[in-house]
């Protein structure tokens, strides 16, 4: 928490589950969160981690430069690590996607690559993808953060590399990934072990 001990009035964990709360209620933007929060009552408040002496939610530019502060790598990886279902996530997809929105004159946008479990019907981890990434190296870190136990990981022919296959049966997991033309080694030897399915 990057600010001084004078000018907490809320702690941190306060502010990011009144705005967890807020999203799943339906706020798609600070505002909507400021909003939402300000409709607490202080007992509701103080259930969320308030000081009892708070009667009202935190304004608006408090989320602003709370969040600006905030690293998304870390808050991602906190969220992600209390991800626990019995029975494990079941199929979890990988894919990568540009934001968007994001892209513009100055900037070639936001790439970010998800992990999705269709047990929970939500994204259970996602990385931003460097620019000169080709997400390879995000899928490793990001895989290694999940609890795989259990779990089928699918992903595009991007993701058929070794490196990934070794980080899924490292975590418990077991995948499905798609080999293409453009990687004719792979593909001869998939064909020689198995015979011509096509």
């Amino acid at each position: 928490d990057h600010r001084t001990r004078k000018g907490r009035r809320f702690p941190l964990t306060t502010i990011v589950l009144i705005a967890l709360a807020a999203m799943l209620s339906g706020a798609n933007d600070l505002m909507a969160i400021y909003r939402w929060g300000r409709r607490l009552s202080p007992k509701a408040l103080q259930a969320l981690g308030a000081d009892a002496k708070r009667r009202r939610a935190p304004c608006h530019a408090t989320y602003h430069y709370v969040f600006q502060s905030v690293s998304a790598a870390d808050l991602t990886a906190a969220l992600g690590a209390l991800v626990k279902v019995d029975g494990g996530l079941g199929h979890v997809a990988i894919d990568g996607k540009r934001l968007r929105g994001s892209q513009h004159e100055t900037s070639p946008g936001v790439h970010m690559l998800h992990a999705f479990s269709t047990k929970l019907q939500a994204a259970v981890g996602s990385l931003i993808v460097q620019p000169d990434s080709g997400e390879c190296i995000e899928a490793i870190e990001l895989l290694k953060s999940l609890p795989l136990d259990g779990a089928v990981v699918t992903g595009d022919a991007a993701f058929t590399t070794k490196a990934i296959a070794e980080a899924i049966r490292e975590r418990g997991g077991s995948y499905f990934l798609f080999v293409k033309a453009n990687q004719p080694d792979l593909r001869s030897e998939l064909e020689r072990a198995f015979g011509d399915v096509s």
